[in-house]
């Protein structure tokens, strides 16, 4: 069991009140700074329990090539841990081994904590949305478990990337470094309930057959030079657009 003692008793009945009180109506930002209060009451000793354990760093990097997002260095962020919201923390993304680190305040002991992967369901970081799909989602349709970036919302699916690192070794004088080469990122897409891998245009042009002659037109008129990324951003909002219309014209049928 936690270790929460009478103090952190306390801590809860305090902000029960101060929520049922005053917060009924808030939003994201000012209900910050209840939830940052929060975290410096309970102290590290209870961090360390309720939210990940002490991190240790397996690799000496040599190089910027970093196995973090969106940098080395901590980022602010927000972070939603056993469905609660908790904003401007220190963040850093470890995309190598899907981990997510945080880093307490001094006063509260300094340390870096891998926060407990289970218990997270999505973080912002440097303007970047993550969302995790555990493991029996990922099971159903053989997709890699873990945290995507979602970088497009509709209401008919969301598309999703996965970063990706390579790890190499580089030999100095006396030590073994390492670097992470960026990978390609992998895509999905959830849609009807369902995640799909994409890998090019032609799995899109699978999950919508009856919109064949359309894809392919708009297809055509997209810049040659664009990335796989922006094409299937692009793809999809211009699919939100289409399967909107066609819902309104079977509405007013």
């Amino acid at each position: 069991m936690p270790k929460t003692g009478s103090f952190g008793i306390l801590c809860l009945l305090v902000i029960s009140v101060l929520f049922t009180s005053t917060c009924k109506a808030q939003t994201k930002e000012n209900l910050g700074p209840y939830y940052n209060w929060f975290d410096t009451a309970i102290g590290i000793e209870n961090q360390e329990i309720h939210y990940g354990a002490v991190y240790s760093e397996k690799h000496r990097a040599k190089s910027k090539k970093s196995k973090f997002f969106p940098s080395p260095y901590f980022t602010k962020g927000d972070v939603v841990i056993d469905n609660l919201p908790y904003y401007s923390l220190e963040l850093k993304y470890n995309v190598y081994e899907d981990e997510l680190l945080m880093q307490v305040a001094n006063n509260l002991g300094g340390k870096i904590l891998q926060l407990h992967k289970d218990k997270i369901s999505s973080f912002t970081i440097a303007g970047h949305w993550f969302t995790k799909i555990d493991g029996v989602e990922a099971q159903k349709t053989h997709i890699s478990s873990g945290f995507y970036e979602v970088i497009l919302e509709k209401p008919s699916f969301t598309l999703l990337k996965k970063h990706r690192r390579l790890l190499t070794e580089q030999l100095g004088a006396d030590l073994i470094f390492y670097e992470f080469e960026e990978l390609d990122s992998e895509f999905i897409v959830r849609y009807t309930d369902s995640y799909h891998r994409l890998k090019k245009m032609q799995d899109v042009k699978v999950l919508f057959p009856q919109n064949v002659p359309e894809l392919n037109d708009y297809l055509k008129n997209l810049p040659s030079n664009l990335s796989f990324e922006d094409r299937l951003k692009s793809v999809f909002s211009f699919m939100d657009t289409l399967l909107n219309e066609t819902k309104d014209k079977t509405m007013n049928k």
